[in-house]
């Protein structure tokens, strides 16, 4: 039987298209300490256990079994139960002294806590720590009904090693306040050596689709950075991460350089909030690739992330020219409203002026963008939405040469807990309904469904790609408000949007 100090588990709802990085980062890091681990990821292992035409719409973001408890409970006795025991005895034949799980969102809540539950009653001797981004909201729950041994909150890769240690006073377990890595280029190369990549789909079009001939990814995460040098009102990234840092162009170069060498890897997709957060460091970064290559170190990769507009006297031309020419092909730009005011209320910290010269130059390079689009901020009028349909208008040509690969419409704003947003409701005059949504004024769920069909229909209009998976929950919801009249939508803001088809696309 082999032996780990540690098994680090990935469990299901997660993307498909590679593994997340947490559970690598982690096993390079308790390993540089003289720790052993292995990763498993039960992820991946689900998706090609179940019928994928029955289940794949388990892994799109609208579907809600794995975030509601009742809906979670009957698939968890009807599929996932028999699933989940197998699970257990690939880490019995391990035998690790420690499993770490990453609670990773919502959707990893009640899945955590049966698993957890099931490695306790099958394996009593187990440790469990858990750690994530929604860690702090689940994990000293889980503590204090003995569920697990240890959580962290905040950054992992430090508390992970205590936690071996048998240090459990150290920053970040158990609730002590936890410390950010002030230097990421200290923190060792992520390994994915116990990843089968040959099992991930090559391409990612649908979860539905399971064609064996077109598995093995050349996928791979990357994170440049941690933070955000933007306090957008609606995010939760400051509670997180208060303070910005990166590494430098340099190692994450290397970084590439390493995981193209060792799989194949041939192009990553930065985790960062933005890629240019840093413009020395995206200039670092573009440099040293292009330097890599010309010397034949590295064969030509590609790369994408997410972009924030900045003013030209801030990231210049040749700055896009560069990144180009270093593989950047691809940027999803937080554009969220076309309304100046609205984005100023948001702290988006960006002008028109800024967002016309952002697509202008990408465009001009021949760098694809993806548009993020957010319907119902606050303070959002029928004046000011009209202003986003109209950006899709005045940019149209953008989308005519092929360069918006999409346009991502999210479901309406929520009010995410962390964010100033969510603190600043008792200021701001939001309230909520008895269906659970937030109201704010004459900003009612009725109101902003309404404005993303009409969004919606505008993307479709001008012929724009969409990518959404919104459309007949949000149909169902609206028709649920007008059959219960839980809210009357004022008549100013009546459309009759005349929708045609709004299936999914």
């Amino acid at each position: 039987m082999t032996s780990a100090d540690i098994v680090f588990v990935t469990l299901p709802r997660l993307e498909l298209r590679s593994p997340i990085t947490a559970p690598a980062l982690l096993k390079a890091q308790v390993e540089s300490k003289g720790f052993s681990a292995r990763c498993l990821d039960f992820n991946l292992e689900l998706w090609h256990a179940l019928d994928s035409e029955k289940f794949g719409d388990l892994w799109f973001d609208t579907d809600l079994t794995f975030r509601h408890k009742e809906r979670f409970e009957v698939f968890w006795n009807e599929e996932l139960r028999r699933e989940a025991d197998k699970w257990v005895g690939k880490i019995l034949a391990i035998n690790p002294r420690w499993v770490g799980i990453t609670i990773f969102s919502q959707r990893s809540k009640w899945i955590t806590i049966k698993f957890c539950q099931l490695l306790k009653a099958q394996i009593p001797a187990i440790k469990i720590v858990t750690g994530g981004a929604y860690s702090e909201r689940v994990s000293p729950s889980l503590y204090d009904k003995g569920y697990v041994d240890a959580y962290v909150v905040g950054e992992g890769e430090n508390p992970i090693v205590e936690v071996l240690r048998g240090n459990f006073d150290a920053p970040g377990i158990n609730g002590r306040a936890a410390e950010q890595i002030e230097d990421l280029d200290t923190l060792p190369i992520p390994d994915y050596s116990d990843f089968e990549l040959n099992r991930y789909p090559q391409t990612w079009s649908s979860p539905k689709i399971k064609d064996e001939s077109r598995m093995g990814t050349n996928f791979i995460y990357i994170t440049g950075s941690r933070g955000c040098v933007r306090k957008c009102d609606f995010c939760d990234v400051q509670s997180l991460w208060p303070k910005f840092r990166y590494r430098s162009g340099e190692h994450i170069a290397q970084e590439m350089m390493e995981q193209n060498s060792r799989f194949g890897s041939k192009r990553f997709l930065f985790t960062d909030s933005l890629i240019n957060g840093s413009v020395r460091q995206l200039k670092d970064l573009s440099s040293t690739l292009i330097k890599y290559r010309e010397s034949g170190k590295m064969g030509p990769v590609k790369w994408q992330g997410q972009f924030i507009a900045r003013p030209e006297r801030h990231m210049k031309d040749d700055v896009y020219k560069l990144m180009k020419e270093a593989g950047c092909f691809f940027v999803s730009i937080g554009v969220e409203s076309g309304s100046e005011s609205v984005r100023n209320d948001m702290r988006k910290m960006f002008d028109d002026e800024a967002l016309e010269f952002t697509f202008k130059t990408c465009a001009k390079y021949n760098i694809q963008m993806a548009w993020l689009l957010l319907v119902g901020y606050p303070t959002e009028t029928e004046k000011d939405f009209r202003e986003t349909l109209k950006l899709l208008e005045t940019y149209n040509w953008i989308n005519q040469k092929g360069l918006v690969r999409s346009v991502a419409l999210g479901p309406t704003l929520d009010i995410v807990p962390g964010s100033p947003l969510y603190h600043r409701q008792k200021e701001m005059g939001i309230q909520w309904d008895d269906a659970g949504n937030w109201v704010c004024g004459n900003n009612t769920r009725p109101v902003r469904i309404r404005r993303w069909l009409r969004l919606k229909e505008k993307c479709l209009e001008l012929g724009y790609p969409i990518v959404e998976k919104a459309t007949d929950h949000l149909h169902m919801e609206l028709a649920e408000y007008e059959k219960n009249s839980r809210l009357t939508t004022p008549a100013w803001d009546q459309f009759n949007e005349n929708p045609g088809d709004m299936g999914r696309v």
